[in-house]
């Protein structure tokens, strides 16, 4: 006769393998019912490459062309990248004799269409050609790298830089050309990862490789309870949460290194480039007037006009218009509003200076 304890743990091992098969039938038919699931992961269309003498740098996949979408529904989005992973339809090449938008995702146009954003904006504002030198997770050191990689023959009329207050600011120490020729590691962004790996590592696997998890984000974060439960409890973090905000008292060092980074982009420029930094202001400003980052925004104004560089400061438009319908409901990036009324600020800069 079985032992109790024998016939306990053998229905645990029996039920054990039920959970199992059951959640690989459940991935194999939502992979089957739902064939758009990849599209939540970022990771497909961005990788990072190495530009010599800079360094690595977060840039598209080359070739991409597919759609990104948001699980919580605030966009789904077509997104095209060409050889060296832009978000242009044409080569490199063909960025000579146009104005250069370079930046980060919001630079981008993440979430919004291609002709939605602001460089397009620009574009047909002022009816000359704009080319788009972007990449969603650059910093300032980024922007220089990926200057340095387009081809050596090809000179802009005018760049724009977008510098976004949330996660461009800081102290830094770009390589400026003296990195080394050759990549000093392979390429794995995941060497960076922590064990036992955090939350949001866990989240961003389960995004790239399980079906049955998307569906379940999706579901999730458009019922509110549910949301909002989880949110409580950490596993989600709440929309527009204040991050990234400096010490007030370091706001002028970081000011200070940031506008250098800035000023050595100008640098690696041709002379007599129009040049200037679009200053997107931060979500916590325009919300609410958050004092630290109105204080750094200001503060950049000067100390680039100190550069002899000028800032472009689309705060009263944004602030006008109001927070909501500049950005998305639980996505920090501008709205298809949010990147006109960016596009509109430039515009009427480029209006001054060129002609």
């Amino acid at each position: 006769m079985a032992r109790p304890r024998t016939r306990l743990t053998g229905a645990l091992v029996a039920t054990l393998i039920g959970l199992v098969l059951a959640v690989a039938l459940c991935e194999i038919a939502l992979r089957i019912a739902m064939p758009h699931w990849r599209e939540f992961y970022s990771g497909r269309f961005m990788q990072e490459a190495y530009v010599p003498g800079y360094g690595f740098v977060m840039g598209g996949r080359p070739g991409f062309d597919g759609q990104f979408a948001q699980n919580n529904g605030d966009f789904r989005v077509r997104l095209k990248l060409n050889a060296i992973g832009l978000r242009e339809s044409e080569p490199p090449e063909a960025a000579d004799g146009r104005i250069w938008v370079v930046g980060d995702s919001m630079a981008f146009g993440w979430g919004v269409e291609y002709d939605e954003t602001y460089a397009k904006v620009l574009e047909r504002a002022i009816s000359r050609p704009v080319y788009s030198v972007t990449s969603p997770g650059a910093d300032i050191c980024g922007y220089q790298a990926m200057i340095a990689r387009m081809p050596p023959n090809v000179r802009p009329d005018a760049v724009v830089v977008g510098l976004i207050l949330e996660n461009d600011v800081r102290k830094y120490d770009c390589p400026h050309g003296g990195a080394s020729a050759t990549p000093p590691r392979a390429l794995n962004v995941r060497e960076s990862w922590s064990w036992p790996p955090s939350l949001v590592q866990v989240k961003y696997t389960l995004t790239e490789h399980s079906a049955l998890y998307n569906f379940f984000a999706v579901v999730v974060k458009r019922i509110g309870v549910l949301n909002e439960f989880l949110v409580a409890i950490g596993v989600v973090e709440r929309e527009h949460r204040v991050r990234n905000r400096p010490d007030g008292a370091a706001v002028e060092a970081l000011v200070h290194s940031t506008s250098g980074e800035l000023a050595a982009i100008r640098k690696q420029l041709p002379d007599g480039i129009p040049f200037a930094v679009l200053i997107a202001p931060a979500r916590f400003d325009i919300r609410s007037g958050d004092k630290v980052f109105r204080r750094m925004r200001l503060a950049f104004v000067r100390e680039l006009g100190v550069l002899g560089i000028d800032a472009i400061d689309p705060f009263s438009a944004f602030a006008k218009a109001g927070f909501r319908p500049t950005h998305f409901p639980h996505d920090g990036h501008w709205s298809p509003l949010g990147h006109r009324l960016a596009g509109q600020g430039i515009a009427a800069w480029m209006k001054m200076r060129l002609n």
